[in-house]
C-alpha cells in the first residue's frame, strides 16, 4: 500500500513529466537541437529556472529564511559523472527527467534510455567503494561556496551570474521572420 507521501511524489511527479511533455522540454530533436546549439527553447528554460532559482534563494538566505547545506565541492566525481550524464544525454536526447516522462507517455525509445538509465545507477553502486573514494581525494575543495573560496561578497557572484544569463538569453532569443 503506497503512504500519502508516496501518492504525493507520484502525482507531483505525474505533473513535472506531462509539464515537460506540454513544454516541448522532453521531445528529444529539440534536446539535440540545444546540444547542436541550433535550437535553444530547452537551454533558455532551463536558464530560467535556474537564474530566478539562484535569486529567490539568495534574498531567502539574506533574510534568514533560508538555510543552505553546502556540500562538499569534490570535483573529479563530479566531473566523471556529469561527462558520462552527458554522454548517454547526447547519445539518447534524454535526461533521467525527460526519459522518465516520455517513458510514461509510450515513446519505446525512451524506454530504452531509462533502463541504461537504470543500469548506469547500478554500476555506479557497485563500482562506488572502489573507484569514488580515491577520486574524492583529487580536486577537492571541501564544503565551500564560490564567494568563500575567492573572498567576494555573495551578490557579486548572483549579479554576475543573473547578468550573464540575462545576456544569453538575449542572444539567444527567437527572432521573428
Amino acid at each position: 500500500m503506497l503512504s500519502q507521501m508516496q501518492i504525493l511524489a507520484l502525482g507531483v511527479g505525474g505533473v513535472f513529466g506531462m509539464a515537460l511533455i506540454v513544454a516541448e522540454l522532453a521531445d528529444p530533436d529539440r534536446i539535440i537541437g540545444t546540444l547542436r546549439l541550433k535550437d535553444f527553447h530547452a537551454m533558455r528554460t532551463i536558464a530560467m529556472f535556474v537564474l530566478t532559482s539562484m535569486v529567490g534563494v539568495w534574498v531567502l538566505s539574506q533574510v534568514g529564511l533560508a538555510h543552505l547545506s553546502i556540500k562538499p565541492a569534490v570535483m573529479t566525481p563530479v566531473a566523471v559523472g556529469g561527462s558520462l550524464l552527458g554522454f548517454g544525454f547526447g547519445m539518447t536526447g534524454f535526461c533521467p527527467g525527460t526519459g522518465l516522462a516520455c517513458a510514461a507517455a509510450g515513446r519505446g525509445d525512451a524506454w530504452i534510455s531509462v533502463a541504461g538509465m537504470f543500469l548506469g545507477a547500478l554500476a555506479f553502486i557497485v563500482l562506488w567503494p572502489f573507484i569514488v573514494p580515491q577520486l574524492s581525494d583529487v580536486w577537492n575543495y571541501g564544503q565551500t561556496t564560490l564567494p568563500e573560496f575567492t573572498g567576494s561578497p555573495s551578490w557579486w557572484w548572483v549579479g554576475g551570474f543573473v547578468g550573464l544569463g540575462g545576456l544569453v538569453l538575449f542572444v539567444t532569443r527567437p527572432r521573428r521572420k
